[in-house]
């Protein structure tokens, strides 16, 4: 037999075409048991259904964009793989695009992208104000779900809890110690304001004064060859440091193992964001994990429900919480 078409089903069903494309597509006005009849005529011949007589048969086009920072962040590459996963059991293609250092471009992309090939876009990046209106533009009516709120657009929001993140690293390394701790702030970016509020905040809980915790430095640019000086200057009597990122984390680590101080031995490091880094260092570095893949999956989820319009409800804004991470830099805690 030639390749099995959605007629060959509808004959050795007995049900019409338009039955078994609904069947197909998981319709609810089809009965569970005509679902049943026809996937199990579709076991039986060997029916493997085409992208395009998907979007055929339904007006979809079976495909979602995808916007990203860069793809290089472990964030944005976590996010993708859980899109990516989520995807494959709906048959989904996935377009991905980076704002990076060429948002214009990127927008001009995207507008040709959106306009014809997708369903739904799934934003893992801030997108600047300037920029925000002409992408309310280019979305329309088609479902939109971030990682962050977006000015003017009315969408969907699964966001990393960052201010939670900070809390976490601060708990633990609080374990069993009531002084002697620093946290290393690089400044630059929302995520990292948020983290240190939560530092800050879980500090305050247990009776320390965040201002003597809190060091900032600046984001490397290659005229701060010595960025770190405040933190070296103070790392006598310090027992354990957070860092605002895990790349911040591993200067730290350099630093400290420069002075003498072994990270793991004799002082504990965390770090926040799993980057990959982190697992390639040694000691490996404790960090918390902002759960990109899993808000990868959820966003789609929800992408798709709105799609599908099963999901009729006005957008809803969730904070996801980070998980802790604990690795060789914080076995010293405790």
């Amino acid at each position: 037999m030639g390749k099995v078409t959605i007629e060959d089903i509808s004959r050795f069903t007995g049900l019409s075409r338009g039955t078994v494309s609904r069947a197909l597509n998981d319709r609810p006005d089809i009965s569970q048991q005509t679902k049943a009849r026809v996937l199990n005529a579709c076991q039986q011949l060997n029916y493997v259904p085409s992208h395009a007589a998907r979007s055929l048969a339904t007006g979809r086009r079976y495909a979602v964009a995808v916007l990203v920072d860069e793809l290089r962040c472990g964030y944005a590459s976590a996010f993708v793989r859980g899109v990516i996963a989520r995807a494959r059991s709906e048959r989904y293609a996935v377009n991905i695009s980076e704002l990076g250092h060429e948002p214009e471009l990127t927008l001009a992309h995207l507008q040709t992208l959106v306009s014809e090939r997708v369903d739904a876009l799934l934003l893992a990046t801030p997108i600047p104000p300037d920029l925000a209106h002409r992408l309310a533009e280019l979305i329309g009516d088609r479902p939109t779900v971030s990682t962050s709120a977006l000015s003017g657009i009315a969408c969907d929001v699964f966001a990393p809890d960052h201010v939670e993140s900070g809390r976490l690293a601060a708990r633990h390394l609080l374990q069993g110690m009531s002084d002697g701790l620093l946290y290393v702030h690089e400044t630059g970016t929302e995520a990292a304001a948020q983290r240190q509020t939560g530092f800050r905040e879980e500090c305050a809980a247990a009776g320390l004064d965040a201002g003597l915790v809190v060091v900032e430095v600046p984001p490397p640019d290659g005229r701060n060859v010595d960025r770190l000086a405040e933190v070296r200057g103070r790392l006598a009597g310090v027992r354990a440091i957070a860092a605002s990122d895990d790349f911040v984390a591993v200067d730290v680590m350099l630093m400290c193992t420069q002075a003498g101080r072994i990270p793991g031995r004799d002082i504990a490091i965390i770090g926040q964001g799993n980057e990959l880094i982190g697992e390639r260092v040694w000691p490996t570095l404790t960090t918390t994990d902002a759960c990109g893949e899993e808000i990868g999956r959820r966003a789609l989820d929800v992408a798709l429900q709105r799609v599908a319009k099963s999901r009729l409800d006005v957008p809803q804004h969730t904070l996801v919480p980070p998980v802790l991470i604990i690795r060789e830099t914080t076995r010293c805690v405790g």
